[in-house]
């Protein structure tokens, strides 16, 4: 899931959303520019909050949105790209089925990347459908960028957790940065900066990015009936493996 997803989840199971929980809910993707894989980074949940638990409040916060995120334990990326109810992949993929070829030939893809890159429509159309639902978590996500004190903070922490230096953490949460950035949350915009990300991975220089903000559009129509439900499952799923009580 993309930032906003995961804050929007995050205050749903925790009922707060402090500076240090939402830099711990989207830590598992951004921490992934400090050279960690995909899986591991969305692994760290226990391992974070065993050095965190009695470390105070903001230590605290910011492990258990690490927690929130992951695949190990089950977080919300585990039910979003790994595996929900009897779908054969998670919710994204399986949401993501009808924009495979239009998403293909959009972003100039082989088929075999098509339904991978088709999950990432799914994930912007959520984002959208959240802005639109609570515009104020944009603001959140900002002010919890600037938190430079909180940032250093945790930078050193986790820096002897992962063996991290702490200035390429600190490089990592400035360049991930680029998701609150003062610009609008429309499809348009997330085409623009999906663009980016296709051209990274593929050399791929331009995408049509009328078409795949029609299709992000697409994606946010397609998940309104049940993304709500699936974000409580997800939150039914985690209280029994919370490392606090909920109350």
């Amino acid at each position: 899931m993309y930032p906003l997803a995961h804050l929007y989840f995050m205050e749903l199971v925790l009922k707060r959303l402090d500076d240090a929980a939402i830099l711990g809910s989207i830590f598992p993707d951004l921490v992934i520019l400090s050279g960690l894989d995909w899986k591991t980074s969305h692994s760290l949940g226990e391992k974070i909050w065993h050095h965190f638990q009695n470390g105070g409040e903001e230590k605290i916060l910011f492990s258990l949105g690490v927690f929130s995120h992951g695949i190990e334990p089950r977080g919300l990326d585990y039910y979003s790209d790994e595996k929900y109810g009897t779908f054969e992949r998670g919710y994204c993929f399986e949401k993501a089925r009808p924009l495979v070829d239009a998403v293909i030939e959009a972003c100039s893809l082989s088929s075999s990347d098509g339904w991978w890159k088709a999950h990432n429509f799914i994930e912007m159309g959520v984002e959208l459908y959240i802005n639109r639902r609570r515009p104020e978590l944009i603001s959140n996500l900002r002010r919890a960028f600037s938190n430079i004190a909180l940032i250093s903070i945790l930078s050193y922490e986790l820096s002897s957790i992962l063996k991290i230096e702490k200035a390429l953490l600190e490089e990592s949460f400035a360049r991930f940065k680029q998701f609150a950035q003062d610009e609008p949350v429309d499809a348009r915009t997330l085409a623009l900066r999906f663009q980016k990300q296709i051209y990274l991975r593929y050399k791929i220089e331009s995408i049509n990015i009328s078409r795949s903000r029609d299709i992000i559009e697409e994606g946010e129509k397609i998940v309104l009936q049940d993304i709500e439900s699936f974000f409580q499952h997800v939150k039914k799923k985690m209280i029994p493996i919370w490392p606090i009580s909920l109350k």
